[in-house]
């Protein structure tokens, strides 16, 4: 009977890997480039903030599958303008990639959260907990990378 409840056990941790899922904290399912749109939600509370088309450049941090790093592009007339690299990590309780920025204009909370291919997101600031920005992002496909079209013209 032991053997029986081995089994199941087992079976239910490898399945999802099986379906191409990746176990929830680790760095695979974030990893990759990004693309979609930082939008401004709250103008009262960030009245410089700009509605964006982003690129995100994420990648494993060695040793630390809970981390990864954040290059975070903005397409500014067509072509890429960074904004910087920012550290996440990965926060069990709420299922999501999460930093803390800071700086001498604004302090910030910035939340990611990955279901398969889409990506959302929302920059808050801190202390007063206003939401401020929300992301929406879809993986980039390979093809995509190198500026070759998919199969029907897409991609």
């Amino acid at each position: 009977m032991h053997c029986c409840r081995s089994l199941v056990v087992v079976f239910f941790m490898v399945a999802p890997i099986a379906r191409g899922e990746t176990p929830s904290g680790t760095s695979d399912e974030i990893v990759g480039t990004w693309r979609g749109s930082s939008v401004c939600v709250d103008r009262q509370a960030a009245p410089a903030c700009n509605d964006e088309q982003v690129v995100y450049e994420i990648r494993g941090m060695p040793g630390k599958p809970n981390m990864v790093t954040v290059k975070a592009d903005k397409i500014v007339d067509g072509k890429r303008v960074p904004m910087g690299d920012l550290d996440f990590t990965h926060e069990a309780k709420s299922s999501t990639w999460i930093t803390e920025f800071e700086n001498a204009r604004v302090h910030a909370l910035w939340r990611l959260a990955v279901k398969g291919p889409t990506m959302t997101g929302t920059t808050i600031l801190l202390p007063s907990k206003a939401v401020v920005r929300r992301m929406d992002l879809r993986k980039s496909m390979k093809s995509e990378l190198y500026g070759h079209r998919a199969p029907g013209g897409r991609g």
